[in-house]
């Protein structure tokens, strides 16, 4: 047999139907191919809700008896990794099969497109995921079948600790946008077209994505790294961005006052990490303002306990409906949800950098070892040795019920828990293969196995090569802004782009449709006008909102008297809060 027929899969007759040759090795058993499937399906039990992912299934063996298994809810997915073998498979396989509803044949060697056909498929979200190796061709490309393995595991996973989470702050979620958006309909309303004044501490604008920040950001969090990293941006500081997240800006007070802070938290108890730092704002007289990225979910208590200028991005934090429509209203910066304020903040600085920028970061920890959770001087700290008592212990943050013991940076022992795990899993997933990304904390876990533990003098030359590379971009501040009250304007090029200006009249002209939409809903609901069903369901298709967060919305609108009464309570919430607050854009 010569080389070309080794390098193209071929059919083995046997006594008990065919195998196949393909480089050197039999995908199926040279005597009975078929029995090692059928063996595999007769023992399977698929529940509800499964996703049954088939490696590699060459030939058809076991696929149709599987298919009759399947309970109407369950969906079957073939994937090939190679080529060849998908062309074998098309023209050897059974056309039952590839017609049957609840199959699906992909060909890729990308992982992430496996993920990306998973959650476009009819029946997701699926509760579960069974893997069956159907050839030996998931021998030939082992770690990419093992990649499909963990990930279509994961982002099932991922899709219910979401939706809990949803269940849980949804409701918030949504309180929180539509009272944000109001904020920005009021400040453009209050201000005109005029550029915001730097003190004003009030102007809501909302990030397009076209700003950047000229020089290289430090991302500050909250972890105990800080307190080591503090001399590094004490002494660069005019060469530094500094972007703190929530908890870190009262621990950088008094002497490191920072560019702006990001927040994202949606819940009135981060309200704390504001305590005490107007007054270390007042200290340093020409910094009164911080200015805050916001989520557009994030807290309005706590925008407003922060006093300074708001520019608000979007997180996708669901695939809702109601979140497209204010995206094509808004257009603005839209982040990936990473449930961690400090990934989000490294998520943030890179799209409003340069793209040669670096982008430091210092604090994201996600581990501790046997002295404070946090920096000294951040808010959790600060509310710890507030809440201290007789009967309480200092300590008492270091020990949650799921603690768990890693070896991290300079091979040490920390504390961790499920959480910061993850947390530290998504950094390596999302970060640690961009070069921009540079980690100079010298605690915590490690985040980065490619690249070597970097020191503060390490730093000190990438930041040294990027200033000499480009000067323009990291000019030291004059004795005049330094003067000045602290604010990214002199950083940030496209701030006042006319564009920014735009959104809040489209704005104002979609909060009206929907305040005039819900109040006809209102009063179809109450028997005072009626709606066909097909306008009832249109009108509760695109308002997602109103039900996101209910436990059995896990695929949307269901159409029954019990969810619409829940429905109607919460149209009612929605159309008191536009009722309420709508009249202060006029």
């Amino acid at each position: 047999m010569d080389t070309d027929q080794l390098e193209k899969p071929l059919l083995i007759p046997t006594s008990r139907g065919f195998s196949v040759l393909y480089r050197n090795k039999y995908l199926y058993s040279k005597y009975d191919p078929p029995q090692a499937m059928n063996r595999l399906v007769e023992t399977l039990k698929i529940a509800d809700s499964t996703l049954v992912v088939c490696f590699s299934p060459v030939l058809p063996y076991g696929l149709n008896a599987l298919l009759e298994q399947l309970p109407p809810s369950a969906y079957m997915l073939a994937v090939e990794c190679d080529q060849s073998l998908m062309r074998l498979s098309l023209d050897n396989g059974e056309r039952t099969v590839f017609a049957h509803r609840q199959f699906s044949y992909i060909r890729t060697d990308a992982v992430s497109e496996v993920v990306h056909k998973i959650e476009s498929l009819p029946l997701f979200p699926f509760k579960k995921c069974v893997c069956i190796p159907c050839s030996g061709g998931v021998q030939l490309y082992q770690s990419f079948y093992d990649g499909v393995r963990h990930y279509a595991e994961e982002v099932i996973s991922r899709f219910w600790q979401n939706r809990v989470t949803l269940m849980h702050l949804g409701r918030n979620y949504v309180h929180n946008t539509f009272r944000n958006l109001i904020s920005v309909c009021a400040s453009a309303a209050k201000t005109g077209s005029e550029e915001p004044r730097l003190d004003s501490g009030t102007r809501r604008l909302v990030l397009t994505g076209q700003e950047r920040i000229s020089k290289p950001i430090m991302v500050v969090g909250a972890g105990p790294s800080l307190d080591q990293s503090r001399g590094f941006i004490r002494q660069h500081r005019n060469e530094l961005f500094v972007l703190a997240v929530d908890a870190a800006a009262a621990a950088l007070l008094p002497d490191i006052v920072p560019d702006a802070i990001v927040l994202v938290e949606s819940q009135y108890w981060i309200d704390s990490a504001f305590i005490g730092l107007h007054d270390g704002i007042e200290y340093h007289a020409s910094s009164r303002n911080i200015p805050l990225f916001a989520d557009i979910t994030a807290s309005p208590r706590a925008l407003r306990a922060a006093g300074g200028q708001v520019f608000h991005f979007c997180t996708d934090y669901a695939p809702l409906r109601y979140l497209t429509r204010i995206y094509s209203v808004l257009q603005p910066l839209i982040l990936q949800p990473m449930g961690s304020v400090g990934l989000t903040a490294v998520q943030l600085a890179l799209l409003l950098s340069p793209p040669a920028a670096p982008v430091f970061h210092t604090g994201l920890d996600f581990a501790w070892q046997n002295s404070l959770t946090h920096a000294r001087g951040a808010s959790p700290v600060k509310k710890l040795f507030a809440e201290t008592a007789r009967t309480e212990s200092i300590y008492k943050l270091n020990f949650p019920a799921d603690i768990r013991y890693i070896t991290g940076k300079q091979g040490l022992s920390y504390r961790t828990t499920a959480l910061l795990s993850g947390y530290a899993d998504q950094y390596r997933h999302a970060f640690a293969g961009n070069s921009r990304v540079i980690d100079i904390g010298q605690q915590g876990c490690t985040l980065s196995a490619r690249l070597p533990e970097l020191t503060e003098s390490d730093a000190v030359r990438m930041l040294a090569a990027y200033t000499a590379a480009y000067p323009e971009k990291s000019a030291m501040r004059t004795a005049e802004q330094d003067a000045a009250p602290v604010s990214v304007y002199p950083h940030i090029a496209g701030l006042s782009h006319p564009g920014m200006e735009t959104p809040p009249i489209r704005l104002q002209q979609y909060l009206k449709e929907e305040y005039e939409t819900l109040s006809m809903l209102t009063s179809h609901l109450q028997g005072e006008q009626q709606l066909s069903e097909q306008e009832l369901l249109s009108i509760l298709t695109e308002r997602d909102y109103l039900y996101s967060h209910f436990p059995d919305a896990a695929r949307g609108y269901v159409h029954n008297l019990s969810f619409l009464k829940r429905v109607s309570i919460e149209l009612r919430s929605i159309l008191k809060l536009l009722d309420a607050r709508f009249s202060a854009i006029y």
